[in-house]
């Protein structure tokens, strides 16, 4: 080989993370995570006022018990309380356990799904950039269980089983009603190609899930539309769950940004940007002729990012990195080139996010030894 060569050759691209790797990234994120949150406090005293596992137990005890007797009419959609029940029921477990085991096995699910979908970059990059994720994984909550339906829904389109996903897509509109954006993604790609059968088959699907899902909130609430009726109190003072793009967005930055601390406000507007950023990104030439391939997909991200920007919801500010959860998986396979292809930033970024999780939940100083400013 002639000398010039040598000195030009181009070094070969890091091999992309093995399912092993990833898994091994997930079993260490869960494992620092757990040590810094038991080190401090006994583990089930100190998940239970975070996010709104309290609430799901609550709309479990009220399926288990077939009333509303004793319970506040509840708010959030009973897709994840129904496999909290049922699991507790089958293997004679606490509800809080059974919570928390849905929510790690759910996580484990949807990272395996991921890198099956998207590879080894994108799964190993999901499991940590966002440090709430680890925490709902672990503490509990509905966002695992959803992804886990959602994705492997993606999953059965890409390989014609159109039947399987709309099932699995509607049962995860049961978890969080944002679900029902894959379906419309389906019937949009369906009606392109004129499978008209094909798009009667899963709307009957999606509407027979549908009507065993209203049918016990009718039964135990007195309404089958008692889930969008509570929250309807969120939604403005005209109701409305949608407005005009950035109508609700920006005026709950600019509340955050007097009301709530400088690190949460800065973190939510990153995430913002990062939104904004991975959904332009699907728009570039590499990715629009590979997203073709993916159209339910593609579809589920733009309606998606499109509903994070019109939600009428002047609190969006404090869940935004729990909202984007969904989509991001999407939003990071459009930035998959940007990824830092060194494991050292993988592993080193990994662990941190593990810890800011676990500061999440017991406390910034109590983790890292010291207060913000």
């Amino acid at each position: 080989m002639p000398v010039g060569e040598v000195e030009n050759a181009v070094p070969p691209a890091p091999k992309e993370p093995s399912l092993p790797e990833v898994l091994l990234m997930f079993a260490v994120v869960l494992a620092v995570h757990l040590l810094m949150v038991c080190r401090l406090s006994n583990f089930w005293d100190a998940r239970a006022p975070w996010f709104d596992g309290e609430k799901y137990l609550e709309i479990a005890a009220i399926i288990r018990q077939g009333n509303l007797s004793g319970h506040e009419m509840p708010q959030h959609f009973w897709g994840f309380p129904y496999a909290i029940a049922g699991i507790s029921k089958l293997f004679s477990m606490p509800e809080p356990m059974a919570l928390v085991m849905i929510s790690i096995l759910g996580s484990l699910a949807a990272c395996v799904l991921v890198h099956r979908l998207y590879g080894g970059w994108v799964a190993a990059v999901f499991i940590f950039v966002n440090y709430q994720w680890i925490a709902l994984s672990v503490e509990g909550g509905s966002e695992p269980l959803f992804m886990c339906l959602l994705y492997a829904s993606f999953l059965a389109v890409r390989s014609g089983r159109w039947n399987t996903a709309a099932l699995l897509a509607s049962l995860s509109t049961t978890v969080r009603p944002v679900g029902v954006f894959a379906l419309l993604s389906f019937a949009a790609v369906l009606a392109k190609r004129k499978s008209w059968r094909q798009l009667a088959v899963i709307t009957l699907i999606g509407l027979a899930i549908g009507v065993l899902y209203a049918f016990p909130l009718w039964l135990i609430l007195g309404s089958p539309f008692a889930n969008f009726v509570a929250y309807r109190s969120h939604w403005g003072p005209r109701g409305w769950p949608l407005t005009y793009p950035f109508g609700a967005l920006i005026p709950s930055y600019f509340i955050a940004f007097h009301e709530i601390r400088w690190t949460f406000f800065v973190f939510s507007a990153v995430w913002l940007v990062v939104a904004l950023i991975g959904i332009a990104a699907t728009c570039l030439p590499r990715n629009r002729q590979l997203f073709s391939l993916y159209q339910s997909e593609a579809l589920f991200a733009w309606i998606y990012t499109l509903f994070l920007i019109t939600y009428n919801d002047i609190d969006i500010v404090l869940a935004f990195d729990r909202y984007l959860a969904p989509g991001l998986p999407l939003l990071l396979f459009a930035m998959r080139d940007w990824i830092p292809r060194d494991r050292r930033l993988l592993w080193g970024g990994a662990v941190l996010s593990a810890l800011l999780s676990a500061a999440v939940v017991v406390s910034f100083k109590n983790v890292f030894g010291f207060r913000l400013p």
